[in-house]
């Protein structure tokens, strides 16, 4: 298994389709090809060191609700057969990285607790961006779910579904329309849309039942856990035609890290030599370049990773090398 994009190449085992108690009866069949993604060959075996599938029948039974005290998703709790939903306060919107710690520490009291598997229901701006840090802060095997449309009970409904079912390793999941997103491909694409450019969805949920559609990626987590008394600021700069250096180099100047995202004009090199020698300069581009460490994370995910990993104190060649572990096959903590 590699982190490179992209569905893994192996066929999904029958017991991939998971279905909480007392819901209908899951097919065996895989899913239709969906966002220009292909089934995976049938004839590719399945790797020795891939993760043992959840056994059918024996699903997650507690689940914690983390929403906030208005939301109709509420309504939910005793929706789903068979599972115990404990509905929980949840903390201020993760509208910025101290919203997302405090949410995250409101997740580990949850497992801690003896919950199962968690749901959270959060109405900010940016649920791609905050299932990824979550997903990267989430150290444990049982699964934690993102329902994307604030106040939506199907959606709240069918993330039940998928915390009950989800494969142990799973991290941070996301659901919006039925369908289940792994937090690293996922990008938001309306107000309540999401996709998995390259990728495509991990599943589907119909019915109750969740159908994977092919296995969740090995896990990216960050070791160590922010304590929100350092706030780094993370640029984010797109090269673009014409770029001069001037703009990037001005935006480093200001940070504590940066992200180029695109490619690598030469200009903007010359810019970046001396910024580069002081803070961490990661390039997220499909294309290598020598003058900088490359990601092959999108631009934005990049961003949310060296963020928590400047939080949690670490220097500019501790978050390089970080950079350059992720991009190794594997799991990893970083």
């Amino acid at each position: 298994m590699t982190l490179s994009p992209g569905p893994p190449p192996w066929p999904i085992p029958p017991s991939w389709t998971v279905t909480p108690p007392r819901r209908a009866t899951a097919t065996t069949d895989t899913l239709p090809p969906d966002t220009g993604t292909a089934p995976p060959p049938a004839s590719a075996p399945v790797p020795a060191s891939a993760p043992a599938p959840v056994e059918q029948g024996v699903p997650r039974q507690a689940i914690v609700l983390l929403a906030p005290d208005d939301a109709a998703a509420r309504d939910v709790v005793g929706a789903v057969p068979g599972v115990t939903v404990e509905a929980r306060t949840l903390p201020a919107p993760a509208v910025d990285f101290a919203g997302v710690y405090a949410l995250a520490d409101a997740v580990a009291r949850a497992f801690a607790e003896g919950a199962e598997g968690v749901v959270v229901v959060d109405g900010g701006d940016t649920p791609d961006e905050t299932a990824w840090a979550l997903d990267l802060l989430h150290a444990g095997d049982a699964p934690l779910v993102l329902a994307a449309g604030p106040g939506g009970a199907v959606d709240v409904a069918d993330a039940v579904s998928v915390a009950a079912a989800a494969p142990a390793g799973s991290g941070c999941l996301a659901v919006a329309h039925g369908e289940v997103h792994a937090a690293r491909y996922v990008r938001r694409t309306g107000a309540h849309e999401l996709s998995s450019p390259g990728a495509g969805p991990l599943g589907r949920v119909t019915a109750g039942s969740v159908r994977l559609r092919w296995r969740p990626p090995e896990r990216l987590t960050v070791r160590d856990v922010p304590t929100g008394e350092r706030t780094p600021r993370v640029g984010l700069h797109t090269a673009v035609l014409g770029d001069d250096g001037e703009l990037p180099a001005a935006l480093a100047e200001r940070c504590d890290g940066l992200v180029v995202a695109g490619g690598a004009p030469d200009p903007v090199v010359r810019a970046l030599a001396t910024a580069a020698s002081r803070i961490p300069v990661v390039l997220a581009s499909a294309t290598g370049h020598d003058a900088f460490t490359t990601t092959s994370l999108d631009p934005r995910k990049a961003r949310v990773l060296m963020h928590l990993l400047l939080a949690t104190g670490r220097d500019r060649d501790a978050v390089l090398a970080a950079f350059v572990a992720a991009e190794r096959p594997g799991q990893a903590r970083l």
